[in-house]
């Protein structure tokens, strides 16, 4: 088994030093980040290597689920009440009388630190919280206790973020840092090998992909066209089925059904033989449009699958969709991809109508924030990932603005003639 681990270096080796002894069967991968959004991109090879991701930090950690996509188990170290007593017994050694001390902290939850102070009976004078937002950068927390120092309102920073702490002791101000004790990491430790087994065990149920075999020029082709085609066709797909240890029948006019697993279907050796099979097809004028489905029978995977193709085949372009556990996931392989869900509870209902859109469009851009990690989309963008056209996405988020839940904040001019095209941030 194999676990990255990533965050600041300080952290990182706080982490490995905790665990490596109490797990010698598991090979620990260490990748040390000094900044966020410049360094998370350079981790894409992690995808197929890692069974499952501890971060040092929920920043670090949202940050790998909005920029690379992986599909492993994930957790991440959090500050409780022994990361707080452990930071304050330390700003104790320096400060003869802590009640009288105004302190900046960030990360940790309001409500837990409260909690931990009034439980063990430590009476400061100011608190002042940053707790964690997805929009908020390190820079952020940064200024933000910048301020608050230069203008008295804080003595102090207790900070859970590395780049932040060095940057103060660096200026020789007041800081402490906010870390994962042992206890908690170890705890979090169990977590993420209770996900990774729940994750394998899902990975043996059965993966059923539909292949619908898309021509060019059907109505020109003659029967030996026909029969060529078919024999190169029936030669890729048997090729395949060996590469995936299944088998495939027809199942329908030109629509083929693979049956194999999902664990082998999600390997990285699958998607290269499958994209190439794609490129084989598209050789002999053909295209194709794929569904994918997984459930624990074949019968609950076919009619996955059947509805994740029923997606792919929308404006005939061909593509790859993914449909298991009530989510939409695809395209796959194309930038474009994000993830939603199709299941709708009564919350979500009222919820979609109150914000003047209907559960499915609501359920598709939140997707996209959690997908692209931001909240700011032009009207092309939102046209070209939801597939349709840019007519079709002002008259969906007309009523959002008008009920307050988006706004347009800027026109992006067009390098070509027309109208220019706004940009709208969505609130929710």
């Amino acid at each position: 088994m194999k676990i990255a681990i990533i965050g600041y270096p300080d952290s990182v080796k706080k982490i490995l030093k905790t665990l490596e002894p109490q797990y010698s069967h598991i090979v620990f991968l260490p990748y040390e980040i000094k900044q966020l959004r410049d360094s998370v991109e350079n981790l894409k090879d992690l995808k197929g290597r890692v069974d499952g991701v501890f971060s040092t930090g929920i920043g670090v950690h949202s940050e790998i689920v909005s920029k690379l996509g992986l599909d492993v188990p994930m957790v991440y170290s959090n500050r409780e009440a022994g990361s707080i007593l452990k930071a304050l017994w330390e700003v104790r050694e320096n400060y003869s009388n802590i009640n009288d001390l105004k302190i900046g902290f960030d990360i940790v939850e309001k409500e837990v630190l409260l909690d931990t102070l009034d439980e063990f009976g430590i009476a400061l004078d100011k608190v002042d919280v940053q707790e964690y937002k997805e929009d908020k950068t390190e820079l952020d927390f940064l200024d933000e206790h910048i301020k608050n120092l230069s203008k008295g309102e804080v003595h102090c920073i207790l900070t859970a973020f590395g780049y932040v702490y060095d940057y103060f002791k660096s200026k020789k101000k007041p800081v402490y840092r906010l870390q994962s004790t042992k206890n908690e990491i170890s705890n979090q430790m169990k977590v993420l090998l209770k996900d990774i087994k729940i994750n394998e065990n899902s990975k043996n149920r059965i993966g059923i992909k539909i292949i619908k075999i898309i021509k060019k020029n059907k109505k020109e082709e003659s029967e030996k066209d026909k029969i060529v085609f078919e024999k190169s066709l029936n030669e890729i797909f048997l090729r395949y089925s060996k590469n995936i240890h299944g088998n495939y029948q027809e199942f329908s006019e030109d629509e083929y059904i693979f049956f194999t697993t999902q664990k082998i279907l999600e390997t990285k050796e699958n998607e290269i033989n499958f994209l190439k099979i794609v490129n084989e097809i598209y050789s002999l004028g053909a295209k194709v449009a794929v569904g994918i489905g997984y459930a624990e029978n074949i019968q609950g995977a076919t009619i996955n699958a059947k509805k994740a193709l029923n997606i792919s085949l929308v404006n005939d372009k061909g593509e790859i969709f993914l449909f298991s556990d009530n989510k939409i996931r695809g395209p796959l392989y194309k930038k474009t991809r994000f993830d939603y869900s199709t299941k709708i509870s009564e919350n979500f209902e009222k919820e979609a109508k109150k914000i003047g859109i209907t559960p499915k469009y609501l359920s598709k851009l939140r997707a996209l924030h959690e997908t692209f990690g931001k909240r700011e989309f032009t009207s092309k963008e939102l046209s070209e990932i939801l597939e349709i056209t840019e007519r079709s996405v002002n008259r969906i988020i007309k009523p959002i603005i008008l009920s307050g839940y988006a706004e347009i904040i800027e026109y992006e001019v067009c390098a070509s003639a027309g109208r220019p095209r706004r940009v709208i941030k969505f609130n929710f």
